[in-house]
Protein backbone atom coordinates (compact mmCIF):
# COMPACT_ATOMS: atom_id res chain seq x y z
CA UNK A 1 0.00 0.00 0.00
CA UNK A 2 1.29 3.24 -1.08
CA UNK A 3 1.94 6.15 1.94
CA UNK A 4 -0.37 9.01 1.24
CA UNK A 5 1.23 12.22 1.21
CA UNK A 6 2.15 14.68 3.94
CA UNK A 7 2.77 18.33 4.93
CA UNK A 8 4.49 19.06 8.39
CA UNK A 9 5.57 22.29 9.57
CA UNK A 10 8.66 21.94 11.59
CA UNK A 11 8.83 24.85 14.24
CA UNK A 12 11.88 25.36 16.39
CA UNK A 13 10.84 26.77 19.94
CA UNK A 14 10.67 30.33 21.10
CA UNK A 15 13.19 32.48 22.54
CA UNK A 16 14.74 30.76 25.93
CA UNK A 17 16.88 31.33 28.65
CA UNK A 18 20.80 31.25 27.83
CA UNK A 19 22.46 28.30 27.53
CA UNK A 20 24.68 28.33 30.81
CA UNK A 21 22.00 30.32 32.85
CA UNK A 22 20.12 26.66 34.05
CA UNK A 23 20.41 22.89 32.98
CA UNK A 24 19.87 22.31 29.34
CA UNK A 25 16.50 20.29 30.78
CA UNK A 26 15.14 23.16 32.53
CA UNK A 27 15.82 26.25 30.12
CA UNK A 28 12.27 27.50 29.92
CA UNK A 29 10.66 30.69 27.63
CA UNK A 30 11.57 34.03 29.00
CA UNK A 31 8.37 36.36 28.80
CA UNK A 32 9.48 37.80 25.26
CA UNK A 33 9.62 34.15 23.92
CA UNK A 34 6.38 33.80 25.57
CA UNK A 35 4.37 37.06 24.56
CA UNK A 36 5.91 36.45 20.70
CA UNK A 37 5.11 32.80 20.56
CA UNK A 38 1.75 33.36 21.49
CA UNK A 39 1.51 35.74 17.89
CA UNK A 40 3.71 32.61 16.10
CA UNK A 41 1.22 30.31 17.02
CA UNK A 42 -1.68 32.46 16.00
CA UNK A 43 -0.09 32.89 12.25
CA UNK A 44 0.71 29.62 12.22
CA UNK A 45 -3.03 28.61 13.16
CA UNK A 46 -4.35 30.93 10.35
CA UNK A 47 -1.51 29.80 7.75
CA UNK A 48 -2.04 25.96 8.38
CA UNK A 49 -5.54 25.62 10.04
CA UNK A 50 -5.74 22.17 8.91
CA UNK A 51 -3.20 20.61 11.16
CA UNK A 52 -3.99 17.17 12.58
CA UNK A 53 -1.09 16.38 14.90
CA UNK A 54 1.17 18.74 17.42
CA UNK A 55 4.31 16.54 19.03
CA UNK A 56 6.88 18.10 20.60
CA UNK A 57 10.37 17.67 21.69
CA UNK A 58 10.11 16.67 25.87
CA UNK A 59 12.31 19.92 26.53
CA UNK A 60 10.23 22.74 28.39
CA UNK A 61 10.97 25.64 25.96
CA UNK A 62 9.45 23.06 23.44
CA UNK A 63 6.54 22.24 25.44
CA UNK A 64 5.64 25.94 26.32
CA UNK A 65 6.05 26.73 22.34
CA UNK A 66 3.73 23.92 21.37
CA UNK A 67 1.05 24.78 24.54
CA UNK A 68 1.28 28.16 22.30
CA UNK A 69 -0.13 26.33 19.63
CA UNK A 70 -2.52 23.81 21.19
CA UNK A 71 -4.34 27.12 22.71
CA UNK A 72 -4.11 28.78 18.89
CA UNK A 73 -5.92 25.86 17.44
CA UNK A 74 -8.23 26.54 20.01
CA UNK A 75 -7.74 22.88 21.43
CA UNK A 76 -8.30 20.89 18.44
CA UNK A 77 -4.68 19.25 18.66
CA UNK A 78 -3.54 17.55 21.41
CA UNK A 79 -0.04 18.23 22.67
CA UNK A 80 2.19 14.82 22.87
CA UNK A 81 5.88 14.47 23.17
CA UNK A 82 8.57 12.36 21.54
CA UNK A 83 11.87 12.03 22.19
CA UNK A 84 12.73 11.67 18.80
CA UNK A 85 12.41 15.31 18.68
CA UNK A 86 15.25 16.07 21.57
CA UNK A 87 18.15 18.24 20.07
CA UNK A 88 20.09 15.37 20.74
CA UNK A 89 18.46 12.90 18.75
CA UNK A 90 19.38 10.47 15.62
CA UNK A 91 18.33 13.14 12.24
CA UNK A 92 16.63 9.91 11.05
CA UNK A 93 14.60 9.76 13.62
CA UNK A 94 12.93 12.46 12.58
CA UNK A 95 11.61 10.80 9.30
CA UNK A 96 10.84 7.76 10.63
CA UNK A 97 8.49 9.56 13.32
CA UNK A 98 6.71 11.64 10.52
CA UNK A 99 6.24 7.88 8.80
CA UNK A 100 5.23 6.28 11.91
CA UNK A 101 2.60 9.29 11.99
CA UNK A 102 -1.25 8.48 10.68
CA UNK A 103 -2.12 12.27 10.15
CA UNK A 104 -1.24 14.01 6.94
CA UNK A 105 -0.29 17.48 8.25
CA UNK A 106 1.81 17.29 11.25
CA UNK A 107 2.93 20.29 13.31
CA UNK A 108 6.58 19.03 15.32
CA UNK A 109 8.42 21.59 17.58
CA UNK A 110 11.76 21.37 17.97
CA UNK A 111 15.64 22.81 18.10
CA UNK A 112 18.43 23.66 15.82
CA UNK A 113 20.19 22.78 14.08
CA UNK A 114 18.54 19.17 14.40
CA UNK A 115 15.26 20.61 12.35
CA UNK A 116 17.82 21.97 9.06
CA UNK A 117 19.87 19.02 9.28
CA UNK A 118 17.27 16.75 9.37
CA UNK A 119 15.95 18.28 5.95
CA UNK A 120 19.64 18.90 4.53
CA UNK A 121 19.57 22.94 4.89
CA UNK A 122 22.43 25.10 5.63
CA UNK A 123 20.87 27.88 7.17
CA UNK A 124 19.34 28.02 10.69
CA UNK A 125 15.88 29.10 11.69
CA UNK A 126 15.17 31.98 13.93
CA UNK A 127 13.54 31.26 17.45
CA UNK A 128 10.09 30.89 16.40
CA UNK A 129 10.51 30.55 12.89
CA UNK A 130 9.07 27.06 10.54
CA UNK A 131 9.96 25.23 7.91
CA UNK A 132 6.87 24.13 5.42
CA UNK A 133 8.08 20.70 4.32
CA UNK A 134 5.95 18.09 1.60
CA UNK A 135 6.83 14.77 2.61
CA UNK A 136 6.18 12.18 0.07
CA UNK A 137 7.98 8.43 -1.13
CA UNK A 138 10.65 10.28 -2.48
CA UNK A 139 11.51 12.73 0.42
CA UNK A 140 11.10 15.30 2.12
CA UNK A 141 10.78 18.96 -0.03
CA UNK A 142 10.89 22.29 1.18
CA UNK A 143 8.17 24.13 -0.12
CA UNK A 144 8.59 27.82 2.35
CA UNK A 145 10.68 28.97 5.15
CA UNK A 146 8.89 31.83 7.27
CA UNK A 147 10.61 33.61 9.88
CA UNK A 148 8.66 34.34 13.36
CA UNK A 149 8.56 38.10 12.26
CA UNK A 150 6.84 36.98 9.37
CA UNK A 151 4.19 34.66 11.21
CA UNK A 152 3.26 36.98 13.56
CA UNK A 153 2.45 39.61 10.79
CA UNK A 154 -0.25 36.62 9.78
CA UNK A 155 -2.03 36.50 13.21
CA UNK A 156 -4.65 38.60 12.36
Amino acid sequence: MEQAEKFVVLLRHGIAHPRGTKPEEERDLTEAGHRRMKEVARGLANLFPKATRLISSPLIRCTQTAEWVEKAYGGRLELETSDDLRPDGDRSSLRKLIDATRSRRIILVGHEPYLSEAIAMESELKKGGCYGVRVSREGLTLEWMLPPRALRRIRS
